[in-house]
């Protein structure tokens, strides 16, 4: 995943427009989707930075390699 900062900017003040009108639901259903794809990306980066560790303390060599090549498409 790439680091979407500018986007993320621009979502945050879409929220904060949205979220200025009382109760729309757009904006309530938006920052909970944020909520979760923050979740999840940091659990995913979390995961292969175990693994990877996981693999250096075993020494292997193509799992490493094969979880840092993941890891680095993953991030972008």
């Amino acid at each position: 995943m790439k680091d979407n900062t500018s986007y993320n900017k621009k979502m945050n003040e879409l929220v904060k427009q949205k979220l200025q009108k009382r109760n729309d639901p757009f904006a309530f259903s938006l920052v909970a989707q944020m909520i979760l794809d923050e979740s999840l990306h940091d659990f995913h980066i979390n995961l292969y930075k175990k693994r990877i560790d996981e693999a250096l303390e075993k020494r292997d060599r193509e799992l490493f390699m094969k979880l840092t090549e993941e890891y680095k498409k993953f991030i972008g």
